[in-house]
């Protein structure tokens, strides 16, 4: 480094100063000296340790040892040296090898040493490693290159103005790059969002150093819609200042598209329109999203069609059984009527009959009574007979009894006049015994007289029970003949009462019966009632339910008819 001191001593004009300097170099750089051939000659620490290497490793090697064999070959790399030793100097950033081999990049400047006759008399490079940085910028051009692949770019200055788009942004819009540059980015909105102070605050903002990101809908060559998936990203230097704005969009116009299409299909079917099938394919991934609505839609019109049909048909048999059921209703309505009035007559008629039924058991108690009382008579008339007869014997013996007593009376008559005779004879001593014998005398003639009208009442009595036991023979004739009728009646009266009871039991049964059945009419007609009204309400329901499938819009077959989706190119 004698040489490289020297110049850099003639050059500051103090030894001090240059060593400083070159410490100060030797310090931040990696150095190495070669001859003019490229052997090595030198280097320091910064180098040794880039590359990996002692000094004595390098000393005295060519300087190829860094390079790759292939270029190291290469008429470039003989060009390289013959221009160093020719005195001119090469800089820029140049690929070498480590002592393991690996590559390392380097910011390198070769300059040729010229002693005082002008003569190159060694090489002295100074280099600092930038592999870093090196695979770094690698990674981010890879990655720009990938960007500029995939994505539309584009590149204004902070006011809008167009610097540079890629490729992928001029075939989406229709440009070329010439027909853009230098223009305003304005040229891709439309009139009315270029003029909007929503716009003007836009780019204010993006110069402010504000990012932007959202979906666009922008304006290609010849008005071409262009929906765009875009970021809007301002680009700062070192102080952090913006500087440009990077634009980097996806075209999204056929995702957008398919997504409207999707909107208005689902909004029609929204508004019960069933024709809107989706029928040009999606060349995106919602393509399996339309195939899904189209079946979802095809369900939907097989269903609104099925009930249509259905509901038809429920309308028409609700109808016949609401007429039906109303005719129904009437008849079991007028048959209630008609049993009612049955039932009251059965009423009436079992009334009669319970009354003919007592009237009858009455009867039968009567003639029961009426038969036991003409036996009885009949018992009474056969006493009376025999009383009669045994009055009449008795009549005759009281006769002879009294005819006794009148001759009694008589002789006693007689006796009580010859007392009185006597007495009168005795004088003062038959006084008293003739009071006696007049006494005597008196009660028999009275018995005499009481005698007499006995015996005549006896006679009397005697023809009178001699008619009475004539008449009594009669009446028990009579008796017995009644009490032979009576039986008779009886008789009868017990069959008519015994009729009457088993006619009143079957009339109560029948009434029971018809009772029944008006009960069972009544909550049938009350059933009809509820199933007219239930019929009636599914009717009205069938009706509701036919007008709101009415509201389908259904093509003329009943089907959903394609619904058209514009695609963009």
């Amino acid at each position: 480094m004698d040489l490289l001191f020297n110049a850099f001593k003639r050059k500051t004009g103090s030894t001090s100063s240059a060593e400083r300097t070159l410490a100060a170099i030797s310090n931040t750089q990696a150095m190495i000296e070669f001859d003019p051939k490229g052997i090595v000659l030198s280097a320091n620490q910064h180098f040794l340790d880039i590359f990996g290497y002692s000094l004595e490793e390098i000393i005295g090697h060519h300087h190829r040892q860094f390079v790759e064999e292939s270029f190291a070959q290469s008429p470039k790399y003989q060009n390289f040296w013959r221009k160093l030793a020719a005195g001119t100097s090469s800089g820029g950033q140049f690929k070498r090898l480590t002592k393991t081999g690996e590559i390392v990049w380097v910011q390198a400047i070769y300059s040729p040493v010229l002693n005082a006759d002008g003569q190159v008399v060694k090489i002295v490079k100074l280099a600092c490693d930038i592999t870093s940085q090196k695979h770094q910028a690698v990674s981010d051009a890879g990655q720009i290159a990938a960007i500029n692949r995939s994505l539309a770019a584009i590149e204004f200055n902070l006011d809008g103005t167009i610097l540079k788009a890629n490729e992928n942004f001029l075939a989406a819009m229709g440009y070329k790059e010439a027909e853009i540059v230098g223009k305003h980015h304005r040229m891709f909105v439309a009139p009315e969002e270029a003029t909007s102070q929503d716009y003007a605050a836009f780019w204010a903002d993006l110069g402010k150093g504000q990012f932007k990101s959202d979906e666009y809908l922008r304006y290609g060559k010849g008005g071409k819609r262009v929906w765009i998936q875009a970021s809007y990203n301002p680009i700062l230097d070192d102080e952090g200042t913006p500087i440009r704005v990077m634009k980097f969009a996806t075209v999204i116009t056929e995702r957008k598209d398919a997504m409207e299409a999707i909107g208005h299909s689902l909004e029609a079917l929204a508004n019960r329109d069933l024709t809107c099938r989706i029928e040009q394919k999606f060349n995106n991934d919602l393509d399996p999203v339309r195939i899904a609505l189209n079946k979802s839609i095809d369900t939907f019109v097989g269903i609104v069609s099925s009930i249509k049909h259905s509901t038809s048909g429920i309308r028409a048999a609700t109808q016949e059984i609401l007429a039906g059921a109303n005719d129904l209703s009437d008849r079991t309505n007028r048959e209630a009527s008609a049993i009612a009035q049955t039932t009251s007559s059965v009423e009436t008629l079992a009334s009669t009959v319970e009354a003919n039924k007592k009237n009858a058991s009455h009867a039968s108690e009567t003639t029961d009574t009426l038969s036991v009382g003409a036996a009885n008579a009949d018992k009474a008339m056969s006493r009376a007979t025999g009383a009669m007869t045994a009055i009449a014997e008795s009549s005759s013996k009281i006769s002879n009894i009294i005819s006794l007593i009148d001759d009694i009376a008589f002789q006693t008559n007689l006796l009580a006049l010859n007392a009185s005779v006597e007495a009168a004879r005795a004088g003062e001593a038959g006084k008293g015994f003739a009071v006696v014998a007049v006494e005597v005398r008196r009660l028999a003639q009275s018995s005499a007289n009481s005698s007499t009208e006995i015996k005549q009442l006896i006679e009397q009595a005697s023809k009178e029970v001699g008619g009475g036991e004539q008449f009594v023979k009669d009446a028990t004739e009579k008796v017995q003949a009644m009490l032979t009728d009576i039986s008779q009646s009886n008789d009868v009266v017990r069959q008519i009462s015994s009729a009457t009871r088993d006619q009143a039991n079957t009339i109560n049964e029948v009434s029971m019966a018809i009772r029944e059945i008006d009960e069972m009419s009544q909550r049938n007609a009350a059933l009809v009632e509820e199933m007219n009204a239930a019929i009636g309400q599914c009717e009205r329901q069938s009706s509701d339910l036919d007008m709101m499938v009415e509201q389908f819009k259904l093509d003329e077959r009943g089907n959903g008819t394609a619904h058209t989706h514009r695609s963009v190119a």
